[in-house]
């Protein structure tokens, strides 16, 4: 399906692939975040369920990240994405 599409509107760009790779991503039950700490490792910081479209979100989640590993805060409400929600 996808060679077919690319022939019909880049005729130019349909040349053989040279190599191929599927995209492996996270679902969450609730569809959002976790961005915490691991539970019984403080140390530990968690972030994921991104969903497929957690890239768009990166360079915040590495600004909260980054806070919560120097600070042991943020500024941000993360309430929504704690782990323990489940």
């Amino acid at each position: 399906m996808l060679r077919a599409f690319a022939e019909r509107y880049f005729p130019e760009g349909a040349g053989p692939a040279l190599s191929m790779a599927g995209c492996m991503f996270e679902n969450t039950p609730d569809g959002h975040f976790i961005i915490d700490r691991l539970p019984g490792l403080p140390q530990v910081l968690v972030a994921g369920g991104g969903s497929g479209h957690g890239f768009k979100f990166c360079p915040v989640i590495g600004e909260i990240l980054a806070e919560l590993a120097i600070d042991g805060t943020t500024r941000y409400d993360i309430g929504l994405f704690r782990i323990d929600r489940f």
